[in-house]
């Protein structure tokens, strides 16, 4: 199966790419998608990625509903989505 992964703000910056379809098992979760990501991209870029996730700093939705956990299982043609967290002053 197929899911896409889409990146906004300077989520961008960090992977070097706007989207990209990750291919993946039947019943595989978010965590399979970094570590599809560690295999076709910068490691230090995909490091940077978890690093951020981990603090806080950025989220991820699938299909529009935000997730809280990585554990979340995935369908085929699910849209991913990272994104910061919106900050104004």
């Amino acid at each position: 199966m197929k899911v896409l992964v889409e990146f906004i703000g300077y989520a961008v910056r960090k992977i070097g790419k706007k989207w990209l379809w990750v291919e993946l098992a039947e019943g595989e979760t978010l965590h399979h998608v970094l570590s599809r990501l560690a295999s076709t991209l910068d490691a230090g870029a995909v490091e940077s990625l978890k690093a951020a996730l981990s603090r806080g700093e950025l989220r991820i939705a699938v299909n529009g509903r935000i997730v809280d956990s990585l554990d979340s299982n995935l369908s085929n043609g699910d849209k991913i989505l990272v994104f910061p967290i919106a900050a104004g002053g």
